[in-house]
């Protein structure tokens, strides 16, 4: 997941000219009629609150505070899933600091997250935020997450009518991601298709 943080040099090693720039996980679908999430950074450091497992998130939070942050416990409440982040070159900076954090502590990082199992890069990155940016909280709707421990994966495909960005994470009995797969292909449909 950290290869991610090289955003601003893949674009500009690409020469490609950007304003703002979503940075997206690969289990995710937009909606065709998402309203423009750039209209409402301010310019900001944009993600979205992880309604997800808080146990997951608390023991993240808690676990990377106490062996790479001094001990520090972030504000669960400030915590965002980094699968939705909107950035613009401004932050071109933090990202570099993340990048510099991982290769500091790469060879602790890849031992925790393999014993602990709380996540790669999120919550790292969520305790530098909370450190160096001014972050822009959007709602759910722009990040919807564990969709399928909130009951919301139905044939029915009603969370397409409450929501515009959708994350098919944490998906059970979910071997090999085929269940991911199986969901983002009848969404797609279901959206693009129809």
């Amino acid at each position: 997941c950290w290869q991610r943080y090289y955003l601003f040099d893949i674009l500009e090693s690409n020469e490609i000219n950007y304003d703002q720039i979503l940075m997206v996980d690969a289990d995710t679908i937009v909606h065709p009629d998402c309203p423009n999430f750039f209209e409402m950074t301010d310019r900001k450091l944009c993600g979205v609150h992880n309604e997800g497992s808080y146990d997951w998130v608390c023991r993240s939070i808690e676990n990377y505070g106490k062996y790479f942050f001094n001990g520090d416990i972030m504000p669960f409440y400030k915590y965002i899933d980094c699968g939705f982040i909107i950035v613009n070159e401004s932050h071109k900076d933090f990202f570099k600091q993340i990048i510099e954090f991982y290769h500091s502590f790469a060879k602790n990082l890849r031992i925790v997250e393999k014993e602990w199992h709380a996540g790669t890069d999120q919550t790292p990155v969520n305790f530098l935020i909370q450190n160096n940016v001014d972050l822009k909280l959007l709602p759910y709707e722009f990040n919807m997450v564990d969709l399928s421990r909130k009951d919301l994966l139905t044939s029915e495909m009603l969370f397409t009518e409450i929501g515009w960005v959708y994350q098919y994470n944490g998906i059970p009995n979910n071997t090999n991601d085929s269940l991911t797969m199986q969901w983002m292909q009848k969404t797609y449909e279901y959206l693009y298709e129809n």
